[in-house]
């Protein structure tokens, strides 16, 4: 029987308005009753033509124009405070329904009165896994190797299961348990605002739960890869907000050392590789965000090279 509470789809656009329309759609193809969706688009100051695609696309939906890029996390937030519906569901542009993620994630929350947040399993292009599921943030790791407790932790892939932290292109979340939480901080501007959420949650002992019968394809940073140097400034700038709050001004301290260390490594090691491979433009091209990302790191991470205006 279709479940008729109804759910809020709410998706962030930024100069991808047709990939959100393909994402909704899919989204109403796959969904039992797709008569109990809200669709509302909040349009992160787009200066294509998304606007025009999404009226003509998608005319039954809400859409938030900010008029400007005010980030991931307020613009989720803009969404989220005119929901009215029980469960809402966060969503990038760059997806797409691969089954009834909607009712299999609204499942999910239910059947636990602690959850607050589901995740799917997240699907590639390719047909790969994405890691959905991740472990918290841990200065020690992200020092030496950050995806070695990706591979470490062990995550069912058959039964839906409480996690630390997901990675944030499909979020369900239970409206009334998030509000006793509270939103995403707006001070992440791009970047581990899922992961301070995630936290959050855990820490007032709720549950983030990982649904691996959803099935969500990603592309994966869409938007981010195709300014993958400011993408990766704004990461780093996301990451040291994210130990400041959370470790408070020494960690920050250790992790600006760490990583400037490593990109001397890294830059190093790319000159050599560059000369060696007769100019490669693999090696080139790593070689010009390193050194961007080292410049940056030199001037004291001040500079606003990543996303933020």
């Amino acid at each position: 029987m279709a479940d008729r509470a109804g759910k809020a789809l709410i998706f962030i656009n930024w100069n991808t308005g047709g990939l959100t329309a393909a994402a909704a759609r899919s989204a109403y193809a796959t969904h039992e009753d797709p008569g109990s969706l809200r669709t509302i688009v909040v349009d992160n100051g787009s200066t294509d033509d998304s606007l025009e695609v999404l009226e003509r696309e998608l005319p039954d939906a809400e859409v938030i124009a900010l008029g400007e890029n005010r980030g991931f996390a307020k613009a989720v937030n803009a969404g989220l405070s005119v929901v009215k519906e029980p469960l809402a569901f966060v969503l990038n542009s760059d997806i797409e329904f691969r089954n009834d993620a909607i009712a299999l994630l609204t499942a999910a929350l239910r059947s636990d009165s602690r959850a607050v947040l589901a995740c799917p399993k997240l699907i590639r292009p390719d047909g790969s896994l994405q890691a959905a599921a991740v472990p918290e943030p841990r200065l020690f790791w992200e020092l030496v190797n950050r995806s070695v407790p990706r591979y470490l932790m062990a995550v069912s892939q058959e039964q839906t299961s409480p996690v630390p932290g997901v990675v944030g292109p499909c979020m369900a979340l239970d409206m009334s348990r998030i509000s006793e939480i509270g939103f995403f901080d707006e001070r992440f501007f791009f970047f581990m605002e899922e992961t301070d959420l995630c936290r959050r949650i855990n820490r007032a002992g709720m549950h983030v739960l990982y649904v691996p019968g959803a099935h969500v394809m990603h592309m994966q940073g869409e938007s981010a890869n195709r300014r993958p140097t400011r993408a990766r400034v704004q990461f780093y700038s996301s990451r040291y907000r994210y130990f400041r709050k959370h470790g408070g001004l020494p960690a920050v301290a250790v992790l600006y050392v760490g990583m400037f260390a490593r990109l001397s490594i890294s830059m190093v090691l790319h000159s050599l590789l560059t000369v060696l491979t007769a100019g490669s433009s693999r090696h080139r091209d790593k070689l010009a965000v390193y050194s961007r990302l080292w410049l940056w790191h030199l001037l004291g991470c001040r500079p606003k090279w990543g996303f933020e205006p």
